[in-house]
């Protein structure tokens, strides 16, 4: 959906003219004419990387008729109003660009119709504007989701996993690329152990088990190979990156599509129960957890054997889902060590997210996986 239109910087910078232009560009209208619209904030967790608002449409009247299927609202994701994040989420902006352009018609996930979408590299800016899903909405890391919803959501990214199963299309997706992580294993190494002390710091007086401040003080060193493993070796997959319940949307007592996937902006190749990891590890209650850990496990590679996966047996899968939990504690010590959070999304990842973490690691003794797998490789 390339095209001429200028890329507004934030939803200040909506207009009527636009909106039409837009929407006959991404062929969601052909002859309405957007005569009027207001913005609001949606419901659920927006991120940081981006601007995320509701638009609702009004239509000219003095039409025969607005066409059938012309959308009344929509949500409109910009670029971050910061330059500094801009910048460094850019590229993320493009990975979801293409999804939306080039896979999203083809996954086996349901995700929202893009009506538009485009970018502009000179500027970093870049606009989506996504089919609203309303009444369906989406969910909160800090309530957590419920026991039926996490299975829907293994069962649905497992689907998504078996159908892009070393794919041979993966490779040809030049605009998603794989950092080497194995090729300077030091550079990795010095990253993580400058986020340490800061992590430490940004955790304040959070208590780490002593097994999980050893676990920190040793990862820098295992970071590399941890990391090539999950997303550069086969099998490999197309993971979405980044799901989690505020990326998901559930239908709820009013209605609305049953489950669906938005928020492609950490799409990326891997291996595919890195994305389970980082799902059922922080986005249920540590209790509810426990009670379906196991079970979803074992469901979620019974679905991709059934989904024509061979050559993967269920021991190494728990492996890599030991390794993903160990992968994801290193991701919650760079976020927290260097990301500008507000309070709130500090606390949450700081007084929720981690201690969910690490109760997971401590129960699957994934932390003693890495010795095992260090003598294998």
């Amino acid at each position: 959906m390339p095209s001429s239109l200028p890329i507004p910087a934030g939803p200040t910078d909506l207009n009527s003219s636009w909106l039409t232009a837009a929407l006959v560009a991404g062929r969601a209208i052909e002859q309405a004419v957007v005569s009027d619209f207001t913005v609001e904030p949606p419901t659920g967790e927006t991120g940081l990387y981006a601007q995320t608002v509701r638009v609702r449409l009004k239509y000219d009247k003095k039409q025969e008729k607005v066409e059938t299927g012309a959308p009344l609202s929509l949500i409109a994701k910009f670029s971050a109003s910061s330059p500094q994040m801009r910048e460094r989420a850019f590229a993320s902006y493009e990975k979801e660009i293409h999804f939306y352009r080039q896979l999203a018609q083809h996954s086996a996930l349901p995700t929202p119709v893009c009506y538009f979408a485009d970018s502009d590299p000179s500027t970093q800016l870049h606009v989506i504007l996504l089919q609203d899903m309303a009444p369906a909405s989406s969910g909160s890391r800090v309530a957590g989701c419920t026991q039926a919803q996490a299975r829907l959501a293994v069962h649905h990214i497992a689907a998504f996993h078996a159908a892009w199963w070393d794919h041979p299309a993966l490779d040809g997706m030049t605009w998603l690329p794989d950092p080497d992580f194995g090729q300077n294993p030091t550079t990795g190494q010095a990253e993580y152990e400058g986020w340490w002390p800061l992590f430490l710091g940004n955790t304040g007086d959070v208590p780490l088990p002593p097994a999980i401040r050893a676990l920190g003080e040793r990862f820098g060193s295992h970071r590399a190979q941890v990391e090539q493993h999950l997303f550069n070796v086969p099998p490999r997959t197309l993971l979405h990156g980044d799901y989690h319940v505020g990326n998901m949307v559930f239908a709820t007592k009013d209605g609305g599509i049953p489950f669906a996937v938005i928020d492609w902006q950490m799409v990326r190749r891997g291996r595919g129960v890195r994305d389970v990891a980082y799902f059922l590890s922080e986005n249920l209650m540590i209790e509810d957890r426990r009670a379906v850990e196991t079970d979803l496990l074992v469901e979620y590679h019974r679905l991709l054997v059934a989904g024509g996966v061979r050559c993967y047996a269920f021991a190494q899968c728990l492996i890599d889902y030991k390794l993903a939990l160990l992968q994801r504690f290193r991701a919650l010590v760079s976020t927290i060590a260097v990301m500008p959070f507000t309070p709130a999304e500090h606390q949450m990842h700081v007084d929720v997210l981690l201690p969910r973490n690490i109760a997971a690691i401590l129960e699957n003794c994934a932390d003693a996986v890495i010795t095992d797998f260090n003598a294998k490789t």
